[in-house]
C-alpha cells in the first residue's frame, strides 16, 4: 500500500508514469494499473482485496442448522464436548457433504463459534425465576422501602461473602511456552470470611473479615452499609437465600432493606466477579502461615480493589438495575 501511495503521489506531482516506475523501481505496468484505479475509485481502491479463498461446501441454510446444532448441545445436561469427529460425523450424516477433520476447526472459526471455557449453573436453577426477579425489582422494591422514600433516594448494594484460607485455589500464571509451573497448594485448615459490599451506582464499599459467620457479624456488616448510606437515601441490599442472611436482621436498622436473589443464581450477584478478581489478581497460588495472614492478605486484596472507583462501578453495574429511572 505504501507504494502504491509513493505511485500516485509521484504522479500528482507530474511526473508520467515511466519516471514513477523508475524512481520506486517497479514495473511501468504496476504504475499504469495503480494510477488507472485510483483515478476510478480514489484512495480506497487502492486497498488489497482480501481473497475469497475456496467457498464453502455448506449452504446458508445449513451453516444456521449446524450453528443451531451446536448451541443445541452446549445446553444439554450431557455436556456439550463435541470434537472435530463428531461434527465431522454429523455434517456427512445430515447433510451430505465431506469434510476433512483439520477442516472443521476452520468451518467453526469462519461461523464464530469458539472453543471456551464454560460457567457453571446449578442443575436446579430456574431462568424464568431469574427474569421474573429483574422484572419485579422495582415492584419488590417498593414494597420493601418506607413510603416516604422516593425511588430515587434508593441505592442498591449487592452483598455476599467469601472464605479465603490455607485450602487455597490455584489460578493460571505466565510460564514459558511448553512447561506447567507447580503452585504449593497447602493442606491445612485456617481460614477468614470476608464480607463484601459494593454499591453499583455510587462505587461505595465496605467489607469486614471474621473468622466465622453467624446472624451478629452479618448485622454488624449491615450497620456498616447503612453508615455509608446518607440520611435521606434508603439502601437496599441485595443477597443470596444463606441462613444467617434474615430480613430480621435490619428490624432496628431503619435505612436498609434486604432483597433475596432467586435460588441458585450465583451470577445475578456480581460480587462473585469480585471474588474472583481478587484471588486471580491477589489470594490464588499462595501459602498463609496463620489467620492473621489471611486476614493481613484479604485486607489488602480488597483495598487494591477498591483503590479504583471505575473498575468497582464497572465490574459490578447491571443494566436490570435501572429503577426508578423509566
Amino acid at each position: 500500500m505504501r507504494m502504491r501511495l509513493l505511485a500516485v503521489a509521484h504522479f500528482k506531482a507530474g511526473k508520467n508514469k515511466a519516471e514513477v516506475a523508475r524512481t520506486l523501481n517497479v514495473s511501468r505496468r504496476m504504475v499504469n494499473e495503480w494510477v488507472a484505479k485510483y483515478l476510478k475509485g480514489g484512495i480506497s481502491a487502492l486497498e488489497s482485496k482480501k481473497p475469497s479463498g475456496r467457498p464453502c461446501h455448506l449452504t446458508e441454510q445449513q451453516k444456521v442448522a449446524l450453528i443451531a446444532y451446536i448451541e443445541k448441545q452446549s445446553h444439554t445436561c450431557k455436556g456439550g464436548r463435541l470434537n472435530g469427529e463428531m461434527l465431522q460425523s454429523y455434517i456427512q450424516q445430515v447433510f451430505a457433504v465431506n469434510y476433512h477433520q483439520n477442516s472443521i476447526y476452520n468451518l467453526l472459526k469462519s461461523l464464530g463459534i469458539s472453543w471456551t471455557t464454560s460457567r457453571s449453573k446449578h442443575p436446579k436453577q430456574s431462568k424464568e425465576a431469574q427474569d421474573e426477579f429483574k422484572k419485579t425489582l422495582q415492584i419488590e422494591t417498593i414494597k420493601l422501602i418506607p413510603g416516604h422514600i422516593a425511588l430515587d433516594k434508593v441505592e442498591f448494594w449487592f452483598q455476599d461473602e467469601a472464605r479465603i484460607g490455607q485450602q487455597n485455589t490455584t489460578t493460571r500464571l505466565w510460564s514459558m511456552k511448553g512447561c506447567r509451573p507447580r503452585a504449593v497448594k497447602q493442606q491445612q485448615f485456617d481460614y477468614a470470611y470476608l464480607f463484601g459490599a459494593v454499591c453499583p451506582a455510587t462505587g461505595e464499599t465496605e467489607a469486614l473479615i471474621a473468622p466465622y459467620v453467624d446472624k451478629n457479624i452479618m448485622t454488624l456488616h449491615l450497620e456498616q452499609i447503612s453508615a455509608k448510606t446518607q440520611t435521606g437515601r434508603h439502601a437496599v441490599v441485595i443477597m443470596d437465600g444463606a441462613g444467617w442472611h434474615q430480613a430480621s436482621l435490619v428490624e432496628g436498622i431503619r435505612n436498609v432493606s434486604i432483597l433475596k436473589l432467586p435460588p441458585y443464581s450465583p451470577e445475578l450477584n456480581p460480587i462473585e466477579q469480585v471474588w474472583s478478581w481478587l484471588r486471580q489478581h491477589h489470594l490464588a497460588n499462595r501459602c498463609f502461615s496463620g489467620y492473621d495472614d489471611i486476614v493481613d492478605a484479604c485486607s489488602m486484596a480488597w483495598n487494591d480493589f477498591i483503590s479504583d472507583v471505575k473498575r468497582v462501578t464497572k465490574m459490578c453495574s447491571r443494566d436490570w438495575l435501572e429503577v426508578g429511572k423509566t
